[in-house]
């Protein structure tokens, strides 16, 4: 990784953005001023809510409609208070609007040119990219900061529902398909495993020497060989040195290493860590996904080079062009039980955006109440 851009002086961090003209903040991306107002507004609304139904509740149903000098007494503290925060919201508001500090903006800019000095895109994305267990959510998920080249793509993904965990990840596109491979780091573990999904027990797959102990493997049950096949001694030494903390999913032609929480690539190490799975680990998954076949299915249980030349010879002179490998149906999918699919997630984001409207409508509903209630009082 060429990471010169994260310590290089400001003016020229400053002096290189001038000519690259990127951005790479997406609209749906909140920024931390604006998480604030939104929190600030939501109590704004809930102190109102207490202020006026109370003093109202009390002038309606207790006071035949008059004001007594008590609840003038009340105003007479609240009121200050509101108007005092009333003044900090129109503030904060007018700092959202506002660019981001220098401070903020520099690392912003550092991280550009990082990715660009690498030869990768920010592209943030409203939807998944790819297919793996942190994709599946039927809700959706979105990946900000994401940078992507042909073929490669990292950054942090999250899914759009409630108390969806942020997730680092790294994917890569393959040249061809292998059977469905987890590997369950045990370094990143809490309670238990942070997988997104539960594992079938049954397909663990144990392996030679010690590497049981940097990760929990599991292959389709009639894929074991095949399994062991892909994760070779020296593919195993190179996750254990360089990628310990990712799990990994090998899903069709597309090979993903993933942990959480997820980074902002704002710090050297997040781009050290990422370079060395690129170029210590990677290769190795590639090179066998380029010499797999999988012998079960029809029509691969010859191989290619001896199919070329049988081509030949039945029909001289015509290209011979290899079919596209596939996996058998069997080695296709590991049994999972994942919560991020069906209705239940679904059901969820309805829930938590009704609750999230329902802490400024009902506030603000009574709020007015109370406040007319005091109006109208004599």
């Amino acid at each position: 990784m060429d990471l010169r851009w994260m310590t290089a002086p400001p003016e020229e961090v400053a002096e290189a953005m001038a000519t690259v003209r990127r951005e790479s903040r997406p609209s749906w991306s909140p920024t931390k001023r604006q998480v604030l107002l939104h929190v600030n507004n939501c109590l704004l609304l809930w102190y109102m809510f207490v202020v006026f139904m109370s003093v109202g509740v009390q002038v309606d149903a207790l006071q035949d409609g008059r004001l007594a000098s008590r609840d003038v007494a009340v105003l007479s503290v609240t009121m200050p208070i509101l108007a005092v925060w009333l003044v900090g919201t129109v503030l904060l508001y007018r700092a959202t609007k506002r660019p981001p500090s220098a401070r903020a903006r520099l690392r912003e800019w550092r991280r550009t040119l990082t990715a660009l000095a690498n030869g990768y895109e920010p592209r943030p994305s409203e939807r998944a990219t790819f297919s793996a267990l942190i994709t599946s959510s039927s809700v959706g998920v979105r990946a900000y900061p994401r940078f992507a080249a042909r073929g490669t793509e990292f950054g942090a993904l999250k899914a759009r529902g409630p108390r969806a965990t942020e997730w680092q990840y790294i994917a890569v596109k393959l040249s061809a398909p292998l059977p469905h491979l987890i590997l369950d780091a045990t370094s990143n573990d809490g309670v238990g495993t942070d997988l997104p999904a539960g594992v079938d027990r049954g397909q663990r797959l144990s392996l030679e020497g010690d590497f049981d102990r940097w990760f929990r493997v599991y292959s389709p049950a009639r894929y074991g060989q095949d399994a062991l096949y892909v994760l070779t001694p020296d593919l195993m030494a190179a996750l254990i040195d360089h990628a310990s903390a990712y799990n990994v999913e090998i899903v069709d032609d597309t090979l993903v290493f993933f942990t959480s929480p997820g980074v902002d690539f704002f710090a050297v190490e997040h781009w050290e860590r990422v370079g060395a799975v690129l170029e210590e680990v990677v290769p190795r998954v590639t090179s066998k996904a380029r010499q797999y076949l999988d012998e079960r299915v029809p029509g691969q249980d010859v191989p290619f080079a001896l199919a070329a030349v049988k081509a030949a010879l039945d029909r001289p002179g015509v290209p011979w062009r290899p079919p596209d490998p596939v996996i058998g149906g069997d080695g296709r999918r590991l049994v999972v039980r994942n919560r991020q699919t069906g209705m239940r997630p679904v059901v969820a984001a309805i829930a938590w955006y009704v609750v999230r409207t329902s802490l400024y409508v009902v506030p603000g509903i009574f709020a007015f109440a109370g406040f007319m209630s005091i109006i109208d009082g004599r």
